[in-house]
């Protein structure tokens, strides 16, 4: 086993963990992004995360009432299909990356005080499945290497497509709340970007032929 010395040098010797590597840094941009800008704002408190969005979706009455379609729950697709991408990433298993992926799970989870409130129900569920999926990946190492290349695209497009989605619906109502336009967040952009690599990735991957 090389020492923290030599490391580099096996990096270097390894394509295998070259690509982990690199993976693995753009897993790290995509949930800096997430928890990054996505409403900017001059004014610190009128910035919103991408993590905040589920919340702060719902205290809008368009949203509230039904006229605009927004799904909360949504936001946090993000987030959920980053802890099960972080768990396939950790195959053959490493113990601490699955214990990292379901308590990124976790964080998706609604508040301890609204666990089994109605309005959460659909928080609940969604990140329940996501943490029950982490906890399932481990059986993904059986996965031909196509098959895996076609979870990592599907989880970017998860990923990506939802959240992204109801932000253009929401924005409408977030530019007539502050009555006046705002730019893209950049956590909102490395996000996207981030997904984005992953989804050429799992193509390229699933268009490979196995070894």
């Amino acid at each position: 086993m090389p020492t923290i010395r030599h490391l580099p040098f096996a990096i270097r010797r390894s394509p295998f963990a070259i690509r982990l590597l690199v993976l693995g840094l753009v897993l790290t941009l995509i949930v800096a992004g997430y928890f990054g800008p996505w409403v900017d704002h001059k004014t610190a408190a009128l910035t919103v995360t991408g993590f905040e969005l589920a919340e702060f979706a719902k205290f809008f009455p368009q949203v509230q009432g039904g006229m605009v379609p927004v799904t909360r729950e949504l936001f946090l697709a993000p987030l959920v299909a980053a802890a099960i991408l972080l768990g396939l990433l950790a195959q053959p298993t490493n113990k601490l990356t699955i214990l990292a992926a379901a308590l990124l799970a976790l964080a998706a989870w609604p508040p301890y005080q609204f666990l089994l409130a109605p309005q959460y129900r659909g928080q609940l569920i969604l990140a329940a499945i996501g943490l029950l999926l982490v906890l399932l990946t481990p059986l993904a190492r059986r996965l031909p290497r196509r098959a895996r290349g076609v979870l990592v695209a599907l989880l970017a497009l998860a990923g990506a497509v939802p959240a992204l989605w109801q932000f253009v619906l929401l924005r409408p109502l977030v530019v007539t709340l502050y009555n006046e336009p705002f730019g893209l967040g950049w956590g909102l952009v490395v996000c996207a970007a981030g997904w984005a690599l992953f989804l050429i990735y799992g193509v390229l991957a699933a268009a490979s032929p196995d070894r």
